[in-house]
């Protein structure tokens, strides 16, 4: 099972986003694979043995990235945009891809290109983002080859 920690400044909009990606997990048949669990980042430190990964939200952007405590998991900033719109499988795809960028190590780990999360307008997980953005090129590329036809 996946634990991913939803961490806030004091655990209340965190709390109820854990609760509501707990129940569109369990609509989704998702709930023997993912665990949201909501921990205020003033306990994340002494909790983080608990889940695999935290997602944190954007209010405690400068508190994590001036943290200097060696965390054991990673620590993956949400952007304001990713934060609102995605699905419960988007975080799950973002918690996965976020400990395999991470390999292993704790701490902030970001997103290729995703160093200031104000500045991050995808609405999906980063791997469907991708896909999305590479199908964009391959169609650009491919209008580009007809037309030098």
């Amino acid at each position: 099972m996946l634990r991913i920690a939803i961490t806030c400044g004091e655990g209340f909009s965190s709390g109820f986003l854990a609760g509501n990606l707990n129940i569109k997990a369990a609509a989704a048949g998702l709930s023997d694979d993912v665990l949201f669990i909501r921990i205020p980042y003033p306990d994340l430190y002494k909790r983080q043995d608990e889940v695999d990964v935290a997602m944190l939200l954007p209010v405690v952007h400068y508190k994590a990235v001036s943290d200097k405590r060696e965390y054991k998991i990673p620590l993956y900033l949400i952007p304001y945009k990713a934060m609102l719109l995605p699905t419960v499988q988007d975080y799950i795809e973002d918690a996965e891809d976020i400990i395999k960028i991470a390999g292993g190590k704790g701490g902030v780990t970001r997103f290729p290109g995703e160093d200031r999360v104000a500045n991050v307008t995808r609405e999906c997980s980063y791997r469907k983002w991708c896909e999305e953005q590479k199908t964009k090129e391959e169609k650009k590329e491919s209008k580009e080859t007809k037309k030098a036809k």
